[in-house]
């Protein structure tokens, strides 16, 4: 070990988190001393920090720069108050009727049973607008992993989108409204003003949510290995009761290379789909893929102006529909376990393309007002939930009652078996 510690200049840093360990070596020997390493007993896993990138349009930066639209086919929509503009139960959000995704999944339908309240989801990404009056009185301390400090403010503003999806406020005469537009947002910075970031910075960032109580994680992010020490924190993640969704990747006409950390255990991975319930042409498939959700011409927030809302394409938005929903049932069914959330997610969704499990849709498209349902079947029988009127028995009783049916049965919180990732090599653009 010491031997290959002055080969490789080794220099061991303060920068730890849960159970992995950061160390620096001479520049362009990452892989070398990674694999040198793997090989003493003495060593669990060494790999090098390789490059992670926001899931969405690589362009956004510039066209933030240039005030451009991402989609390059739907204009920018300004923010324009009009409370006539909703029809019937639907919020009175100006924008609503443009959100079709929502329609799709029968959000107004579940919102009758939960808007997500009292549930932390952790947007792990570049940062999150923390002055948007979409996210007010709503967003918690986070931690910026890129400048490392406590303001973890999005200069990229592809955090401030996936929120959007996620939460952004409902019934408040502006903009859009968020799938779980009454939960918290716990905001994790770790891609900068360019929209990529290193394999370290997601691996603690995931501990530090995990330790800050989040509920949900969304990671709209990928990378092109796997990696033990993001493992080791997803594995960490799920043991304190966070379940995790991230993007599967924008890469199916590419080649469709296999993303992480969509594709590692301990992850739902969210592929695309469009209006018409097809695979949407960019989404990245495999049998990674649990579930998929719309994520074509998707309506978010589009900082830095508050006033500013833009339609874009992406796993990035599909990923924030599963984690917005798993929000809306636990707020439904807070006793629920991660596993029994993630089994009525799976179960509510609807099946698309080749019956059963497939790569381009998983599971099939989510439901939210399916979820719902199964979410209150999950319930014990007497527990009435606030607001919820359960239909009164209709007949006439037996001399004998039969016996009371058991509520339905979801899975229990097994863990599944760690994956062993070989050694990633750093990536670069």
């Amino acid at each position: 070990m010491i031997e290959m510690a002055k080969e490789f200049d080794l220099q061991p840093s303060s920068h730890s988190c849960g159970a992995v360990h950061f160390h620096t070596v001479r520049p362009g020997k990452e892989v070398e001393a990674a694999e040198s390493f793997m090989l003493d007993p003495a060593v669990e896993y060494a790999e090098p920090d390789f490059r992670i990138v926001a899931a969405a349009a690589h362009a956004m930066s510039e066209a933030v720069r240039r005030g451009s639209d991402l989609r390059g086919g739907l204009p920018a929509v300004r923010f324009l108050s009009d409370a006539s503009s909703p029809m019937g139960a639907a919020p009175n959000d100006p924008m609503y009727d443009s959100q079709w995704a929502l329609g799709k999944i029968e959000a107004v339908s579940a919102w009758k049973i939960s808007t997500g309240s009292d549930v932390t989801i952790a947007v792990i990404d570049s940062g999150v607008d923390l002055d948007h009056p979409e996210f007010a009185a709503r967003i918690l301390d986070g931690y910026d992993f890129v400048n490392e400090d406590t303001v973890a403010d999005d200069d990229y503003g592809h955090g401030t989108l996936v929120a959007g999806v996620a939460a952004a406020a409902a019934n408040n005469d502006r903009g859009i409204a968020g799938l779980a537009w009454n939960a918290r947002i716990m905001p994790v910075k770790v891609l900068d003003s360019q929209g990529q970031g290193v394999s370290s910075d997601l691996t603690c960032a995931l501990y530090w949510a995990a330790d800050q109580g989040a509920q949900i994680i969304n990671i709209s992010i990928i990378s092109f290995g796997p990696s033990f020490g993001m493992q080791s924190a997803l594995n960490y993640a799920a043991n304190e009761g966070v379940l995790t969704f991230a993007a599967s990747g924008n890469l199916f006409e590419q080649g469709n290379p296999v993303t992480y950390p969509a594709a590692q255990e301990g992850v739902i991975a969210v592929g695309a789909t469009d209006k018409d319930d097809s695979h949407a042409w960019f989404s990245s498939a495999g049998s990674f893929v649990d579930i998929s959700a719309p994520g074509v011409s998707i309506y978010s927030l589009f900082p830095p102006s508050h006033d500013e809302y833009r339609a874009v394409r992406g796993t990035s938005l599909a990923s924030p529909h599963g984690a917005g929903l798993a929000a809306l049932v636990l707020s439904a069914a807070p006793s629920l376990s991660p596993a029994e959330v993630e089994s009525i997610i799976l179960k509510s969704a609807v099946d698309l393309g080749e019956t059963g499990q497939d790569d381009k849709f998983g599971h099939g498209r989510i439901d939210a007002s399916a979820a719902m349902s199964l979410t209150l079947s999950s319930l014990p029988v007497r527990l009435l939930l606030p607001g919820v009127n359960l239909p009164s028995p209709t007949g006439t009783p037996t001399a004998t009652p039969s016996a009371t049916p058991d509520a339905a049965q979801t899975p229990s919180a097994t863990p599944s078996p760690t994956a062993t990732p070989s050694p990633a090599a750093t990536h670069s653009e």
